[in-house]
């Protein structure tokens, strides 16, 4: 497992790939946080319990890449690979929750 993970995050296609994917999801999460729904207080609720959960996969997918850090070579590649693609699943996970929440409201 570690050689696949090793290959991906090596690979420059993998890294443009998480580079073009955070574009949109990044101006999503932005227009959710500042549509008018999201201001009232129902909307903060909502908005904060997303940043929980996106907080609790941030802190398992940094402390799982800080384990594997010391079986993989770290270059230049390879951590922004890996940046790239915490922050890409960070934010997707935070726009779900959000989505998932106000339909459940």
């Amino acid at each position: 497992m570690i050689e696949v993970l090793n290959e991906l995050v090596n690979n420059r296609q993998v890294l443009l790939i998480g580079i073009w994917y955070g574009y949109p999801i990044t101006i999503i999460s932005i227009i959710l946080f500042f549509i008018k729904s999201s201001r009232t207080k129902r909307g903060r609720a909502i908005i904060g319990k997303a940043s929980i959960i996106s907080m609790i996969v941030f802190i398992f997918i940094v402390n799982f890449f800080a384990k594997i850090s010391d079986r993989i070579p770290i270059n230049y590649n390879t951590a922004a690979c890996c940046v790239q693609w915490i922050y890409d699943i960070v934010l997707t996970v935070e726009v779900v929750a959000i989505l998932i929440y106000k339909k459940m409201q």
